[in-house]
């Protein structure tokens, strides 16, 4: 930026005008000045980099002022001026007026001065948009009176009256908008007419410019001007959503806050009105709304219905809480829906007996999951759970996993008594439920009751469920030894074969060196159950000392079922330990592939090999190509090992892939 401090600004004030015309531009300026669309952006930044220190230092202002005003005036391009008048609108004053004056004049630039002008706090600029609309070129009319209207110039009203009235339809449109901003008498008074007169085309920006008076008018105080406006725009016979934007404005100007204009709208026949009418309903002050509203609710058709009860929700008071309490035996699916939600929004544990009752009453699915989410949500804390608890033992309550539900999403610490009891339900639902509370809640002091109620667990659907719970927990213990020394006791003490093999599963979560023999023994028990679970357990262990273990379990399988588990393990061994590739890892890879039974052995492996970025991996696929019944599976891993060394090993990846062309 040195480069771009020479003296440019300076240079317009202090220098003779010989010397300022012979003056030799900066390389910065001159780019600018010649920048075109998809040129050059490095002159950009650098005056935008310029404009960002102008904010706060005048000696940058000044000097970006100054380059903007001769990009302005000089032979630029429309780019350029662009350009410069997005920043002029930023930092420009009284300075650049005239500059951006002439502009007004064509019809090219006149959009893009006028933007710049009405963000420019000067008084010269709002006399030079009004002198200039009264003689500037049709196409740059709505640019001018936009810029007014952005201004609130009250002195341009006559101007823009003419213009409003006249045959041009853009430059009527804008000089509309801009007298709905200024709001004087004479541009209501020309407002009032249009809104009787004014041609189809243009009504819409009247009605925008009226509604947007009438808005500013009830801010100053004058409730019966903006009233008369509104008035007007609540006619049967205008549409729909100016309607609704009248009645809005209207409901604000009431003394009640609109409160009986409201009601009034409920009890009538205009549907327009009346989603209007409830949306007043929240911000009401009066003590007694809810309950006006309330009386009023089971008239109205269930989609109302449903709309007011969201709007009492926001309330939360008493009388609320009954209307939405009434309405739970509502015949209307969604207006029983609606007031669950409602009582979940503004409940506390009072609700959990009266949402209790709904369940009991023969609730739907779809309302089940509503009370669930109601009581998950309601404010109260341990209050709220403890009247949950209550209803797991209240056995008129009905389907009890919504509560039990509530309870895990909730995550109170002092639900875990609750979770464990409802492990051991017989109820799948409710026992998957008590396992995820569990999993969110215990720790490593919970481990002995968690795998005792995993011992107990009576609804064997949910095991794996169950099962990931427990490792979830598992995980959170630390070091692992902690928590796979739990799970071996359990095993000690575990009464029979099934509630092992429940648990053997749980040493992966938490893997150690005896833990490891656990499984190993197990998945070469006679038992067939532990034996399967053993090797399962084997194949999904998640470090490199099953390896061994494993591979002697490939080599010995009496049957297929478990060689191709033990081959699945050590491929997904090898598959972690691609991360790290090495001449030891690639020598096991090769090892696998040496003693593959068949080519659907070489196939699993190959899967795994093609993840391993090592130039001897590389060599070992392309050795696989001459295995006709696995060649697509080595070209698939020659193709993918090239491409992560080609970087550092291009020669050889090159080699590879014509091999394979």
């Amino acid at each position: 930026m040195k480069n771009l401090l020479f003296l440019s600004g300076l240079a317009l004030v202090l220098l003779p005008a010989s010397l300022k015309a012979a003056e030799t531009l900066s390389s910065e300026l001159a780019g600018l000045m010649r920048y075109q669309s998809g040129g050059d952006v490095e002159p950009l930044r650098q005056y935008e980099a310029l404009v960002r220190r102008a904010v706060e230092d005048p000696a940058a202002r000044h000097q970006a002022e100054a380059d903007f005003i001769r990009v302005l005036t000089g032979d630029s391009t429309f780019e350029a001026k662009r350009f410069a008048c997005l920043h002029l609108a930023v930092i420009g004053g009284e300075g650049c007026v005239p500059a951006l004056a002439g502009l007004l004049k064509n019809e090219e630039t006149a959009g893009i001065a006028a933007a710049a002008l009405a963000q420019i706090p000067a008084p010269a600029a709002t006399e030079a948009l009004r002198r200039a609309l009264g003689s500037a070129p049709a196409a740059a009319r709505p640019a001018l009176a936009h810029a007014l209207g952005v201004r609130r110039d009250t002195k341009a009203v006559a101007q823009l009256n003419r213009l409003a009235l006249g045959e041009d339809p853009a430059a009527a449109e804008a000089a509309i908008t801009a007298l709905g901003h200024i709001g004087t008498p004479g541009a209501q008074k020309t407002l009032a007419a249009l809104r009787r007169t004014a041609p189809p085309e243009l009504r819409r920006a009247v009605a925008a410019a009226s509604l947007n008076l009438a808005a500013a008018l009830a801010r100053q105080g004058n409730r019966k001007a903006a009233t008369a406006i509104y008035q007007d725009y609540l006619a049967p016979d205008q549409p729909a959503d100016l309607r609704r934007g009248a009645f809005g404005g209207l409901l604000r100007l009431d003394r009640d806050g609109g409160q009986k204009r409201a009601l009034e709208a409920l009890a009538g026949d205009d549907a327009a009105l009346k989603a209007v009418a409830i949306a007043a309903v929240p911000e009401l002050k009066n003590a007694g709304a809810s309950r006006a509203f309330a009386t009023a609710l089971p008239g109205l058709a269930p989609g109302d219905q449903v709309l007011l009860l969201r709007a009492l929700a926001a309330r939360g008071d008493t009388a609320a809480r009954q209307a939405a309490r009434e309405q739970l035996g509502s015949s209307h699916p969604e207006v029983r829906l609606a007031a669950i939600a409602a009582l979940g929004q503004m409940g506390d544990a009072s609700t959990v007996p009266i949402l209790a009752g709904a369940v009991a009453a023969g609730a739907n699915a779809a309302e089940l999951r509503a009370v669930e989410n109601a009581l998950a949500g309601l404010q109260g804390g341990e209050a709220v759970d403890r009247a949950l608890a209550v209803q797991l033992r209240n056995r008129l309550t009905g389907p009890k996993w919504p509560f039990l539900g509530a309870l895990v999403r909730r995550a109170d610490p002092a639900s875990k008594p609750v979770f464990l009891t409802e492990a051991t339900s017989s109820d799948p639902q409710m026992a998957k439920l008590a396992f995820q509370g569990l999993s969110r809640l215990a720790g490593a002091e919970d481990l002995p009751a968690v795998l005792k109620a995993l011992a107990g667990l009576r609804a064997e659907a949910v095991l794996e469920d169950a099962q990931a719970a427990v490792g979830q927990v598992l995980r959170r213990a630390a070091p692992p030894a902690l928590g796979s020394s739990a799970v071996r006791d359990a095993l000690r003490n575990a009464p029979t074969p099934a509630i092992r093999a429940r648990f053997l599963p749980l040493l992966a979560f938490c893997p150690d060196a005896e833990g490891l023999r656990q499984v190993v023994a197990a998945a070469r028990s006679p038992d067939p159950t532990l034996r399967d679970v053993g090797l399962r357990t084997l194949a999904d262990w998640p470090d490199p000392a099953a390896w061994e273990p494993l591979r002697a379990l490939y080599q010995e399988a009496p049957t297929e079922t478990e060689r191709v588990l033990a081959l699945r393990g050590l491929a997904h061994l090898l598959g972690e330990l691609n991360a790290r590739p090495d001449a030891t890892l690639v020598g096991r890879y090769r090892e696998l592939l040496e003693s593959a039974k068949g080519d659907t052995d070489r196939k699993l492996v190959l899967g795994a090999l093609a993840g391993c970025a090592h130039p001897e991996a590389l060599a070992l696929a392309v050795e696989q190509l001459n295995h006709a019944g696995v060649r697509a599976e080595a070209v698939l891993a020659v193709r993918k090992i090239a491409e992560a060394i080609k970087g550092q090993h291009p020669q050889a990846a090159e080699e590879a892939l014509r091999k394979i062309q």
